[in-house]
């Protein structure tokens, strides 16, 4: 950071934040340190330098010494997220991003601010640099092509050293002596505006190292700043250029796996796939479906076959028919299957993302498509089949099915883990609704899409802010950005320009998602319908109740059967670890009324040893219904208060669960700070949306999963409810 002033008053607010990330070169982070102080800038400017994993305190040394900022980080996180946790910190009105290795000279920060200064629409600007031997380094480029990738990663370009893609990605032919708008520059050393990087964003994170930079430049392209070559402002870069060496050195290997993201990415091919990448699922799905059924049914005929061949006098009483006899039935067996599969929802999204409520969706499918086609034996064929081939191709399909479908789901997660065939989802919201979504949005993690933020109102960041069609140039960014999915959220009155930029959103043909004010009401919608000629949502009149005379019923018994039958066992426990006490909590329940939940506690033993125990005060509220062994997770007075009105108003009419989607069992079974939280590492908003969709998808199907899933939470929590 600038030192104070002769005067001894401390630096004003700086116009320029150098950002350095080091990786153990404390020698390169030394000089590049000591030409910033030689430079003597001439604007008041602060130095923050991020240390990814740092050996020893050599930086921390070296950042004192010249009054930079010092942020450590314990591991290499990225070279693009450390240069994010920089923007996030730094004050200045423009960054520059600056590699250790690089040595600015004297007059170059003030040339390329001046430069910003006098074009508003510039979002980005690098210097000419220099390599240490004083030849000139081509850092303005144009953006890649297969044949330049192939030129510049392998032996060809050795073969083709002055080929005419290389020297036009490079561009060789051009002096570098006039200021230019460029596709792309090296991000050893680039300045940035701060609005163009609030409204482009930071470095995107996926790119571990390389290609952010390429990254950054197209994002700014496509969002309307420039970007710009000013060659009066010069810097020496001790460029390494180690992903050029060897034959699959990590370096190149990284580089690489950058470019194939970057391409994954931007690429057009893969964009319109993405487009319909719902519909391309459900087709891989169908087809993987028809495959295996067909297999189901071969599988379960030969088994038919060997068992015939084994058991004495069955083949005689009972003669396989060939094959051939069976090949039009296996056609219609599969034209069933699918058509009952299709009429369940097992193409859909919402159904492949739940892999409980698919499974039983399966069962559902294929004990209905067994007994369809057991039924045609009887009706239409000639022939007698083997109804004991037919009742084998339930269980063969079911096992087969499930077992594609959660291989196909493992892949798209695995691809999502390493944030791959993200969609990119353009988020059109109000100004000051912004930061609230990204934050919600990275609370909730990877859910397989990249957000682009698009404010509604706040045209004075962008450089086509004065263009005469605001809406088209939204329009427009869709198409620019590879858009695949939009989310528009309602703004205040005074944005009902809003209302223009919906019917044009829709005319591009892309799934819109229509989040208006008052959006937790609408999990209590029953459907959209026509009202005098207003496209309405129609609401029931009182909150959706969850149960039903058999949950009631399960509750009760399984109640008296831990009365009955446990209660003397965990009696015996008690008497051998003494006397404990009973812990009263007040919590929200059923309609938002109070209750007072109870839980044994013993004074000293293992907590585990009585686990069970715990439960036995709490039966009371399962017998007065405002409780049940599966239902919503409670929450305490304090976090109802932290509630959103619509929940608080309309709370949902169902029992709190010792078992619950959030952990519910948190309140009774866990102790101390975790006890208070509603489920371990949960937000409140995280509960009350897990709530409302227990609510919404209520079934005693659903209750079994959640009792089913309760030992895999207990070990995730660590002692969790079970």
């Amino acid at each position: 950071m600038s030192p104070p002033n002769a005067a001894g008053s401390p630096p004003s607010e700086p116009v320029v934040s150098i950002v350095i990330v080091h990786y153990r070169t404390p020698e390169l982070l030394a000089k590049c340190l000591a030409t910033i102080e030689a430079a003597q800038i001439g604007l008041p400017h602060e130095t923050l330098v991020i240390d990814n994993a740092p050996l020893d305190d050599a930086a921390t040394e070296l950042a004192e010494r010249y009054h930079a900022r010092h942020l450590r980080n314990e591991r290499n996180v990225g070279y693009g997220r450390a240069i994010n946790q920089g923007l996030a910190a730094a004050k200045g009105r423009y960054y520059l991003v600056l590699n250790p290795d690089v040595e600015i000279g004297r007059g170059a920060v003030e040339a390329l601010t001046d430069y910003m200064e006098a074009h508003p629409a510039a979002g980005l600007c690098g210097p000419k640099l220099f390599s240490p031997d004083g030849s000139l380094q081509y850092s303005a480029r144009t953006f890649y092509t297969l044949w330049t990738i192939l030129l510049r990663r392998t032996f060809l370009g050795k073969l083709f050293p002055r080929a005419r893609t290389l020297r036009e990605h490079l561009m060789m032919d051009w002096d570098h002596n006039d200021v230019r708008d460029v596709d792309w520059m090296l991000g050893g050393a680039l300045l940035a505006r701060r609005e163009a990087v609030h409204d482009v964003g930071g470095m995107d994170e996926r790119f571990f190292l390389y290609f952010e930079d390429v990254d950054w430049c197209s994002r700014m392209h496509r969002r309307g700043w420039r970007v710009v070559y000013v060659p009066h402002a010069q810097m020496v870069h001790a460029h390494q250029r180690a992903s050029a060496r060897g034959l699959l050195t990590p370096g190149k290997r990284m580089h690489i796996e950058s470019a194939l993201r970057f391409y994954e990415k931007w690429s057009l091919i893969l964009y319109l796939w993405k487009k319909k990448s719902t519909q391309i699922r459900a087709l891989t799905t169908l087809a993987s479906d028809l495959v295996l059924l067909s297999v189901a049914f071969l599988g379960a005929y030969f088994t038919r076959y060997v068992l015939g061949t084994w058991i004495p006098g069955w083949s005689t009483e009972k003669p396989v028919l060939a094959l051939a006899t069976y090949l039009r039935f296996i056609a219609f067996a599969d034209l069933v299957a699918i058509g009952t599969f299709s009429f369940l929802g097992l193409y859909r999204g919402e159904v492949w993302r739940d892999r409980w409520r698919e499974f039983m969706q399966l069962i559902k499918g294929m004990l209905i498509t067994s007994l369809v086609v057991m039924a045609s034996t009887f009706l239409f064929t000639t022939r007698p089949l083997s109804r004991f081939t037919i009742l084998l191709f339930f269980p063969f399909g079911l096992v087969l099915v499930t077992i594609a479908r959660e291989l196909l789901r493992r892949i798209v997660a695995e691809a999502r883990e390493r944030q791959l065939h993200m969609r990119r989802l353009a988020v059109f919201a109000p100004i000051e609704e912004i930061e609230r979504l990204r934050e919600r949005f990275r609370r909730h993690g990877t859910f397989g899409f990249e957000p682009i933020y698009v404010p509604h109102d706040d045209e004075r960041r962008h450089p086509r802010a004065d263009a005469p069609d605001p809406v088209g140039r939204r329009i427009q960014l869709v198409e620019d950005e590879r858009i695949a999915e939009i989310a528009v959220f309602e703004g205040a009155p005074e944005h009902a320009w809003v209302d223009h930029l919906l019917p044009r959103l829709l005319a591009t043909g892309l799934p819109v998602n229509y989040v208006p004010r008052g959006e937790g009401l609408l999990l209590e919608a029953r459907r959209l319908t026509d009202f005098m000629g207003f496209g309405t949502i129609a609401f029931g009149g009182r909150p959706r109740a969850v149960g039903s005379w058999m949950k009631r019923c399960a509750d009760v018994l399984a109640s008296a059967i831990l009365l009955t039958i446990g209660l003397p066992f965990h009696w015996a426990q008690l008497l051998h670890l003494g006397p404990g006490a009973v812990g009263r909590r007040k919590i929200i329940g059923r309609g938002g009324r109070r209750v007072e939940m109870r839980a044994y506690r013993a004074p000293t033993g293992p907590a585990a040893a009585i686990r069970g125990l715990r439960f036995y005060p709490a039966l009371i509220n399962i017998f007065r219904g405002e409780m049940s062994f599966v239902g919503l997770s409670p929450l305490t007075p304090e976090q109802w208060e932290q509630a959103d009105e619509a929940y608080r108003i309309h709370p949902p009419q169902a029992p709190v669960g010792l078992l619950a989607e959030a952990g519910g069992a948190a309140i009774l079974l866990r102790g101390g700070e975790r006890e208070q939280s509603g489920g371990a590492g949960v937000q409140v908003e995280q509960v009350l949306a897990l709530n409302r969709r227990y609510i919404k998808g209520w079934s005693l199907a659903e209750d079994f999963r959640i009792l089913l899933m309760a030992p895999r939470r207990r070990e995730e929590n660590q002692g969790g409810p079970a």
